[in-house]
């Protein structure tokens, strides 16, 4: 099981489209963390992941190392597999706290805008004065020693006119994986969706230009529309595992099927259970039926398989329910598939080697986007 403890809900940032809501201090105790660990290590299987999140989970460096702490007792008592990761924004994320988490192979996921004009654009400090250069610092450390680690950029009204230019600026400041995600809840109406269009076409360009100048990189929005055009569509292991392989702790111990839902810790429609007492099946299976119906639309629809339309945080947050697709979400998906299958399609018939060698090389016969 992966068990993200969602160590407090400060931050010291102040990021435009921050989907957790009022950032105030509500620390985890340490009641409430070791019974996260003990439910991670109780579940079925040997391989579990404990993960750290907020908030701004650098704020709470004492309570990570006590958890490893912990973490390290608990694996020599029962031989269990447990690996980590902590999600942050690296403004905190100093020399020391790097060697900690190198020498603890815990992997770091690390919030970057992208270019400067996209990440000033929303992602500040509280009084609005810019984190850029000290995240871009500490992530070049990172990134010089772990070039795999993930860095993650949301796509946002502000920052959206940048979008070709944040692809060249993470690939030359380290980043091989990165993940791009539209804010979904940021104020889409037409011409800023217009201005998506104009910039994800850019963003294509340099996709296929990175290729052609044989950079090695990820990007999830693209690769994962490629690939379910080859596997005709998002397999079952494709998707959320939403309450049963992965369970989010709030700081008070209340129990969450992702960690996008814990917000300010107030939605008692998607909980699941507490931390002290266990997950509540009732709940959480109710949820996961209400996640996965299938809707007339989306059943009619020519690229429903290859459509992220099961995402239940992301429904939840456009819809107020996790089984409640937005007309706002298929527009975005079918032109995140276009775009995909436009790249591919001339990467493809260039037969860039990269390309052929990522995608088709380890299957037997596929047809192009």
């Amino acid at each position: 099981m992966r068990v993200s403890l969602f160590l407090n809900h400060a931050c010291n940032l102040a990021c435009r489209y921050c989907y957790n809501g009022e950032h105030f201090s509500r620390p985890m105790s340490w009641e409430i963390a070791k019974a996260g660990v003990e439910l991670a290590i109780a579940q079925p299987g040997s391989k579990h992941r404990i993960s750290f999140f907020g908030g701004e989970p650098l704020l709470e460096m004492d309570m990570i190392r006590r958890v490893m702490d912990y973490c390290k007792l608990r694996v020599d008592q029962t031989g269990t597999d447990l690996y980590h990761l902590v999600v942050t924004n690296a403004v905190l994320l100093d020399q020391a706290k790097l060697d900690y988490f190198l020498e603890h192979d815990v992997y770091v996921a690390m919030s970057i805008d992208g270019c400067r004009q996209a990440h000033e654009a929303t992602r500040c400090f509280a009084d609005g004065s810019s984190s850029y250069d000290r995240v871009t610092a500490n992530a070049r450390r990172l990134l010089a020693q772990r070039p795999g680690n993930k860095v993650i950029a949301v796509i946002d009204p502000l920052n959206v006119d940048w979008l070709g230019e944040s692809f060249d600026a993470l690939l030359e400041l380290g980043a091989r994986n990165l993940s791009m995600n539209v804010n979904y809840e940021g104020g889409w109406e037409e011409p800023e969706r217009e201005r998506f269009l104009v910039a994800l076409r850019k963003l294509g360009d340099r996709y296929i230009e990175a290729y052609r100048s044989g950079r090695a990189f990820t990007l999830n929005m693209f690769d994962s529309k490629i690939v379910t055009h080859l596997k005709l569509g998002y397999a079952n292991s494709d998707r959320c595992d939403f309450g049963c392989e992965e369970v989010a702790v709030s700081p008070r111990g209340r129990l969450y099927p992702c960690d996008r839902l814990v917000g300010m810790d107030d939605r008692d429609d998607v909980i699941i259970g507490d931390v002290l007492e266990g997950i509540d099946p009732v709940r959480r299976d109710a949820l996961i039926a209400e996640k996965n119906k299938i809707l007339d639309d989306c059943a009619d629809c020519a690229v429903g398989h290859r459509c992220m339309h099961w995402c239940g945080c992301v429904n939840h947050a456009m819809t107020g329910s996790v089984g409640g697709v937005s007309g706002l979400l298929c527009w975005f998906e079918q032109r995140m598939i276009e775009e995909s299958d436009r790249v591919a399609s001339i990467l493809f018939q260039e037969e860039n080697p990269g390309f052929i060698r990522r995608f088709y090389a380890p299957r037997v016969r596929a047809t192009p986007c």
